[in-house]
């Protein structure tokens, strides 16, 4: 890592061919920025930020080119986190889990901690389903539920561990937690950097209604998903949500849509996941 974050600075401005005055305004001083630049004083946040606004650019390119155009191992772990949109393949998560595990050897880090947990869930779920009775398997659900529990607001990251533990809960709490879920979800409807990961969550969501043949529920939560399906441009969100729809309403031309549309898409393994749901709940 380049922690001479001032220098790098300067090569973007100069680079960008603005001086230290059009840089600063009124805002800082010309001496203050030289001395940023020249590596004698670090920058509070509210500077470096407003600083990076003047250059039109993020903290996180900022850093991946203070990393010399490189992502660090760190980011790279989230980036594949982020970027595993498949619904049922894990070869992805897999590889995570590795990852994880690799970095948390010589790092103290509670997010990639609170991220293993979730892959490692995640992957149990996928291999044993969500009811299993497995001792290290209630203990990590149990571990992330009593972080959760204590919070009266769950910000993005909460809400990414909570996804990996709704298989945990009684069906009678599922009301109070989905209300719960949807009102943080409302307060991040302008936050577009959410979105993949609200699919995520409602897509599971509408899984454990359907899956305890509440129809109506699951038909309320799919809905959702097909909208932001549509919005994202996710077609095996969007073919699974037409899937999931037109087997709460019993409506064949619905499913044979959804799951046309995710045989273009090539998505085999949800379609076979589908393919038994419709057997099962239509």
């Amino acid at each position: 890592m380049r922690w001479d974050f001032g220098k790098v600075y300067k090569e973007i401005r100069v680079s960008k061919g603005l001086t230290q005055r059009q840089v600063c305004g009124d805002i800082i001083s010309r001496s203050t920025l030289a001395k940023i630049e020249g590596g004698t004083v670090v920058p509070s946040f509210e500077n470096m930020i407003f600083l990076l606004n003047q250059i039109n650019m993020s903290l996180e390119e900022f850093r991946y080119i203070c990393h010399y155009y490189q992502p660090s191992k760190r980011q790279q772990i989230f980036d594949l986190a982020e970027n595993h949109s498949s619904l049922t393949d894990s070869t992805n998560l897999i590889k995570l889990q590795q990852l994880c595990i690799s970095y948390l050897h010589n790092h103290h880090d509670i997010p990639i901690e609170q991220l293993l947990d979730r892959v490692n869930i995640t992957l149990h779920v996928r291999e044993l389903g969500g009811y299993s009775q497995d001792n290290d398997f209630q203990t990590l659900t149990q571990k992330i539920w009593t972080y959760l529990e204590k919070q009266d607001t769950w910000y993005e990251n909460d809400l990414k561990l909570l996804n990996s533990i709704l298989y945990y809960f009684p069906l009678d709490t599922l009301p109070n937690i989905s209300q719960k879920i949807l009102d943080s979800l409302t307060k991040y409807k302008n936050f577009h950097s959410i979105k993949a990961n609200q699919l995520n969550l409602l897509n599971n969501l509408s899984t454990l209604y359907l899956y305890n043949e509440l129809k109506k529920d699951c038909e309320k939560i799919t809905l959702m998903t097909l909208d932001l399906a549509k919005g994202l441009k996710r077609y095996d969100s969007l073919g699974f949500a037409q899937v999931r729809l037109g087997i709460c309403r019993g409506d064949d031309e619905l499913i044979d849509k959804g799951m046309t549309l995710l045989r273009l898409t090539e998505e085999k393994q949800l379609l076979e996941t589908l393919e038994n749901e419709i057997q099962k709940y239509r």
